[in-house]
C-alpha cells in the first residue's frame, strides 16, 4: 500500500493492555526502530509532540497515527500496526482514546501527506476499519493493508 515499504508481520503487534499513551506509541513504533526506519530520537519526538500540541493524533475515535518531524530521526518511510484490546487514554476525560495506533515514519513533509492519505483511505472504508479492530492475527491486518 505505502510505496517504497511492504507491512509485514515484523511491523504488527497486539497487546491486549498497554498502562499509558506514552507506552502505547513506544510500543506502537518499536518494530520502525528494529526495521531502521527511525530512531530513539523518533519515538522521543512523537511523545513530545503530544505533550506539547495534545492528542492530534487521534484522527478518529479509537485511531491513533502517531508520527514526528523527520528531522527528529525519520531515516526510511515505513509504518507499523498495533492492536490493543483495551483502548489508551490521551486525555483525562475519555474524549481522546484510542486502540488502534499506525506509527508512520516520513522522511519529509509531502511523503508524510501522501502516506496518511493512503492510511486514511483504507480507515475510511468502515469494513475495513471494523476488521482492523476484530482482527486477531498478523494475517489478516496484512490482508486489509496489502
Amino acid at each position: 500500500m505505502i510505496q517504497g515499504f511492504e507491512l509485514t508481520e515484523d511491523y504488527i503487534q497486539f497487546f491486549e493492555e498497554l498502562p499509558s499513551w506514552e507506552e502505547a506509541v513506544i510500543k506502537s513504533a518499536e518494530p520502525l526502530l528494529l526495521g531502521g526506519q527511525i530512531k530513539q530520537s523518533y519515538i522521543d519526538g512523537m511523545i513530545e509532540s503530544v505533550k506539547e500540541h495534545g492528542p492530534y493524533i487521534v484522527i478518529a475515535p479509537n485511531i491513533a497515527i502517531p508520527h514526528a518531524r523527520p528531522e527528529t530521526g525519520s531515516l526510511k518511510v515505513g509504518y507499523s500496526v498495533m492492536v490493543l484490546g483495551k483502548p489508551v487514554s490521551f486525555t483525562e476525560d475519555g474524549a481522546n482514546d484510542a486502540a488502534l495506533f499506525i506509527a508512520l515514519s516520513c522522511v519529509d513533509s509531502e511523503r508524510h501527506l501522501e502516506m496518511l492519505q493512503e492510511i486514511v483511505t483504507v480507515l475510511s472504508d468502515q469494513d475495513k476499519q471494523d476488521a482492523l479492530f476484530t482482527s486477531t492475527t498478523k494475517k489478516q491486518i496484512l490482508d486489509i493493508f496489502n
